[in-house]
């Protein structure tokens, strides 16, 4: 087994196992650096990939709890615990804008993510408020939470991370300069800020020979574990091999790199997480109204016994 393969195998069996008792100590930091209501509302999985996401930083505990503050402050600030209990405005435009597409998993339950930067309309983002345009894409990451979550119950082993196409098809190295450049750093930073050791691979696709031979100089000075997450090609069949040898079958792969997977529109599965949990929310509040009910009706029931038992008592103490 290679050194990129062992990599893999030793970060999938670390994403599966929970806690260890060498990492409480950073959990226990958190949990003193937030408010009782931030800390609260941190899941177990929070502090798993906060922890694990920054544990090649220096130094690692003043880091980690820095971190985990401004995520837990961002989180109050753009209403995040909210994010797939109801729609938010532009949502369908900033898609537009913005698309992206769900494939097949591989062989350890990553999800793919596939976007092609030439469809991105940078223009016309750059319109938008940046600062909802932003609370746009943190919606559209907690949705890609929710689908690793529906993947982990499914196979009965955690997983919160997923692999990313970046396809560069149809565009030139005018991306990496000037305010398009901008605009991708300030949308990408908010997964990287925010959702944690959250990306398993990068597959960069169709990649211009400029941007190949910038990335062969750079290379060896980027630490292993991240070489080993970026994968840089020229071509989609180079691309194809490569994630076979990952362990990402042909019908994981999309169709328009020759796999045999189909999409699922990312706006359209979010749409569909929002409008499930409206709906279960609704059927939760029925049935609150019904045991409401109910409660009242045996409340008139104890009330007419209670009248009852005093007239009872009433008459006793008029014979006595």
């Amino acid at each position: 087994m290679g050194s990129r393969e062992e990599v893999d195998a030793r970060l999938a069996m670390e994403e599966v196992t929970p806690l260890q008792e060498e990492e409480k100590e950073y959990k226990e930091a958190i949990i003193e650096a937030l408010t009782p209501e931030q800390a609260e509302k941190m899941t177990e999985l929070d502090f798993i990939t906060i922890i694990r996401g920054y544990q090649t930083y220096n130094p690692r505990k003043e880091e980690t709890v820095k971190a985990a503050k401004m995520i837990a402050d961002w989180r109050d600030k753009v209403d995040y615990y909210h994010f797939l209990d109801q729609r938010l405005e532009k949502d369908e435009m900033f898609h537009k804008l913005w698309p992206e597409s769900i494939y097949g998993e591989d062989k350890y339950g990553h999800p793919i993510v596939y976007m092609r930067v030439s469809e991105i309309d940078t223009d016309k983002l750059a319109e938008m408020n940046e600062e909802h345009m932003l609370r746009l894409q943190g919606q559209k990451q907690t949705a890609y939470l929710k689908y690793k979550e529906d993947i982990s119950k499914r196979r009965g082993e955690q997983r919160y991370k997923y692999i990313l196409i970046v396809d560069l098809k149809g565009t030139g190295m005018g991306i990496l300069g000037g305010k398009k450049r901008g605009m991708l750093q300030k949308i990408f930073a908010v997964g990287a800020d925010n959702f944690p050791e959250s990306i398993w691979k990068i597959f960069v696709i169709n990649t211009p020979f400029l941007f190949r031979t910038v990335w062969a100089m750079i290379k060896p000075w980027i630490h292993p574990i991240t070489q080993a997450k970026i994968n840089i090609h020229g071509g989609v069949s180079d691309a194809v091999k490569k994630m076979k040898e990952a362990g990402i079958s042909a019908t994981a792969i999309p169709e328009l790199m020759g796999g045999s997977c189909k999409p699922v529109n990312t706006f359209e599965y979010m749409i569909g997480v929002i409008k499930a949990n409206q709906e279960a929310a609704a059927e939760g509040g029925a049935d609150a109204d019904a045991a409401a009910d109910d409660d009242e009706g045996d409340g008139d029931d104890a009330q007419e016994e209670s009248a009852d038992k005093a007239a009872d008592d009433m008459g006793h103490l008029a014979v006595v």
